[in-house]
């Protein structure tokens, strides 16, 4: 009982906590939408100066692109200082120090700084870079980026339109999302946190964060807040400190920069893994001051939203860890929960709709798999930052053009990718429980999270490194979940029929007796037996469903015969109208006991026993093609490893 109450009670108010987000997100999608947003901006006769600042750490396959880029920016050249701080240990810097020989009777200043070490990780490249800027304003672009010929120009006349205007972002593009079902899916979800959020926040004055690429800052206001400080998101820390300041931050729709999305799911990760720890670090360290500030209502409590969007994705998280516990014990689900789920998805999709066009709504299935498919890695994220764990800057590896797979910088596998694919089939499973016991509540959440966390830790092992020896215990963990799927299969069997066929066949039992019996009190007992195996309500001839087999009608049928029962045994078993009534109730209730096995059949084949088979199914065939894979590679590595001795 104490179980049950705890969870009920998490449950709802981890419900109620998501719903107050999701509101909150429907609220910056309305305004969004409705509000129109137009920055002022000037017209430009003299252009100020700029210095580009580019960060590289062992980027041999974009780095190249991003100064060739640069180069043919349309600006004034002797306006124009682009700085390269370079702590690469691989041959990135050669092929920097190449490419920027072949610049050099250019009229624009180009810097090549090496520091040897990586102290501050990226916010220590860019607070070096500020130790050698000439100019008034600083372009910040990551090395995957491409800046179009005229996006200073495009940029400037906003800055110029205010002075207190410290920043100006504008919207990302993506090189490569129709690369793959992964790339689609980031890139959507990105689209909508720039059409939504930022232009949201932007439009009515809310804090707004910088994104780290593809944005201008005004030297001023980065002097003005002391630089760079090395934070994981430091990015978002030096937006925050720069509006806490006084300084505008605001977000330009219209103007984009196209760069790379990470195609490796293991480097998709490690991005949003970084993304979810720096939100909760600047959290832990700004949010009092902000509270405490002087600054409007709707400015701190869309702060308050902002730092911690990523705390849904734990309590999302917590209540999936015990939701298999829930369905077991038949704890059952609040509503709001299922139509939180429910509606979360058709929010997404009506976002595509208004801010992308009805084209795009073909991304939507892997938006939806992709933001849930986060929820294991995320979670991780914001317990380590809650906690206190230090964690260094890791770079989201790029691969320029072409197939990524055999190049360097291709992230080894995680083990957090075997917890995703076990935890995803479990609660695959759990759905298919939780639907054999009636708890349709939890069902749709369990199918999306699990389906979501198998596409997860199945594509980080399809996107693992083949060239190296593939581990044994890869084998040994598929050879767990294999045998956990036919170990659930069989539980899933033995409980379904336990809870269906059996159930009936016992209730039809009861029937049986009692229309082989001539006392009234027995068949009274036998037909209460029966009522308490046979279901409320259904019908489960779901192709041609009859009103013989709507268990509704049976169970009316069965008390009426109950009722008739206890009248005649009031008047008597020497009577003729007793011997005639019980003669006419056994003859019902052979019929009914033959209605009842008419529909026990169609149980087996029931539209929900026949999806969750074929879901089932098709994860042991992936598992079972993925354990063949797995064993081959390991074959083959070692006879190569023997022919090569």
């Amino acid at each position: 009982m104490i179980i049950h109450q705890f969870f009920i009670l998490f449950l709802w108010a981890s419900s109620i906590a998501m719903l107050i987000y999701f509101l909150n997100y429907l609220f910056l999608a309305v305004v969004a939408l409705l509000k129109d947003y137009t920055p002022a901006r000037v017209p430009v006769t003299e252009w100020p100066s700029v210095s580009i600042h580019i960060p590289i750490y062992n980027e041999r396959y974009v780095s190249e692109r991003l100064i060739e880029a640069v180069a043919k920016l349309d600006y004034p050249p002797r306006k124009l200082q682009v700085i390269i701080v370079d702590d690469s240990n691989d041959d990135t810097s050669d092929i920097v120090a190449k490419a920027l020989q072949r610049h050099s009777t250019q009229s624009v200043e180009f810097l090549h700084v090496r520091r040897g070490h990586r102290v501050g990780f990226k916010a220590g490249a860019l607070q070096e870079a500020l130790k050698y800027t000439k100019a008034d304003f600083v372009a910040i672009f990551d090395a995957d980026f491409l800046p179009a010929p005229d996006f200073l120009k495009n940029v400037l006349p906003y800055l110029l339109s205010d002075e207190r205007i410290g920043c100006v972002q504008v919207r990302w593009g993506h090189l490569n999302r129709n690369e793959s079902f992964l790339t689609s899916g980031q890139a959507i979800n990105l689209d909508l946190h720039f059409e939504v959020e930022q232009r949201a926040r932007s439009s009515t004055g809310l804090f707004l964060n910088f994104n780290g690429t593809a944005g201008v800052w005004r030297r001023a206001c980065l002097e003005d807040i002391g630089g760079w400080r090395p934070y994981l998101a430091e990015d978002l820390e030096a937006s925050i400190r720069a509006q806490l300041r006084g300084w505008r931050i605001i977000y330009i729709p219209h103007v984009s920069c196209p760069g790379e999305v990470p195609p490796q799911m293991e480097a998709v990760k490690r991005q949003h893994h970084r993304w979810a720890y720096g939100a909760i670090e600047v959290a832990k360290d700004y949010l009092l001051p902000i509270l405490r500030s002087r600054l409007p209502a709707k400015v701190k409590i869309q702060a308050f939203f902002h730092l911690t969007r990523h705390i849904p994705q734990l309590l999302s998280l917590m209540v999936l860890l015990l939701m298999p516990l829930a369905i077991l014990l038949s704890v059952s689900s609040p509503p709001q929960n299922v139509v939180l789920s429910l509606s979360w998805p058709l929010l997404m999709a009506s976002m595509l709709v208004f801010f992308a066009g009805f084209g795009s709504i073909r991304y939507f299935p892997s938006l939806i798999v992709f933001t849930t498919s986060m929820i294991v890695n995320n979670s991780i994220a914001v317990i380590e930052a809650l906690s206190g764990r230090k964690r260094s800057f890791a770079r989201t590896p790029k691969f320029g053009e072409g197939d990524w797979r055999g190049k360097r910088y291709v992230l080894p596998l995680d083990t957090q990718s075997y917890f995703e694919l076990s935890f995803g089939v479990i609660l695959v499973v759990m759905a298919l429980f939780a639907t054999l016991k009636g708890l349709l509540g939890y069902t749709f959440f369990l199918l999306l999270a699990g389906g979501s966390l198998i596409y997860a830790g199945s594509q980080s092992i399809k996107h693992a490194p083949k060239g190296r020896r593939p581990t044994t215990n890869r084998l040994l963990i598929l050879r767990i979940l294999i045998i956990m799927m036919l170990a659930l299969a069989l539980i899933g069997i033995v409980y379904g029929y336990s809870q269906t066929y059996y159930r009936l066949d016992v209730a039809g039992a009861y029937l049986s007796r009692g229309s082989s019996t001539g006392e009234a009190g027995e068949i009274v007992s036998y037909i209460e037996e029966s009522l308490k195996l046979l279901p409320e309500s259904g019908n489960p001839v779901w192709i041609f469903p009859t009103p013989r087999t709507d268990f509704s009608l049976i169970r009316r049928d069965l008390e009426t015969l109950r009722e008739l029962t206890l009248r005649l045994s009031k008047i008597g078993a020497g009577s003729p109208e007793y011997q005639q009534g019980i003669d006419q109730i056994k003859d019902s209730l052979q019929v009914i006991n033959r209605q009842i096995m008419e529909a026990a059949p169609f149980y087996l084949v029931s539209p929900s026993s026949l999806l969750l088979s074929v879901m089932w199914l098709s994860a042991f065939i992936y598992l079972v093609r993925l354990y063949a894979k797995t064993r081959r590679e390991v074959e083959g590595y070692s006879i190569d490893y023997a022919e090569n001795r």
